[in-house]
């Protein structure tokens, strides 16, 4: 009789190892995935017609490299969510902070009800406002600084 006890302490502790194994698998391939999402550009994004660019002037708390370019789309959208077309890595930042809209030939900046908000050339956006080349826009802890198309080469 004991003989069985064991065996069925066995296959219990088996069964519990087999368990959190293939939890430990779920978590490890959810993370890849998560951090491959953030990482890879929206696959809409060759489609796209990139209308200037924003240059990161100052990473704040992100690892953000200063330099650093990224293509602005006729709708750009950035914050900490990881929908957004340009995704800042801060606390600072609201899930969905900004976006950035090509009309009538102009760029335009609005904030999206943002915690911290949002600041062009220092000063809070609180309606849609009107940027240029050279203006500064300020999202959470991080600035860019808005540089035009001609002249300049794709990508980051």
């Amino acid at each position: 009789m004991e003989s069985n006890a064991i065996v069925v302490l066995a296959l219990r502790v088996g069964l519990v190892a087999i368990l959190y194994l293939v939890i430990l698998q779920i978590v490890a391939v959810s993370r890849r995935d998560m951090r491959l999402a953030n990482a890879a550009p929206p696959a809409t994004t060759a489609a796209r017609p990139v209308v200037g660019y924003l240059v990161v002037v100052d990473s704040g708390s992100t690892h953000l490299v200063p330099g650093s370019r990224f293509p602005i789309e006729p709708i750009t959208t950035i914050g900490r969510g990881p929908t957004n077309s340009i995704v800042v890595d801060t606390t600072f930042a609201s899930t969905e902070h900004t976006r950035i809209l090509f009309r009538d030939q102009s760029l335009w900046v609005e904030d999206m009800d943002s915690r911290n908000g949002t600041f062009v050339d220092q000063r809070q956006v609180t309606t849609r406002v009107a940027v240029t080349p050279g203006s500064i826009l300020q999202v959470g802890d991080v600035r860019f600084k808005f540089a035009p198309l001609d002249g300049q080469k794709g990508g980051r």
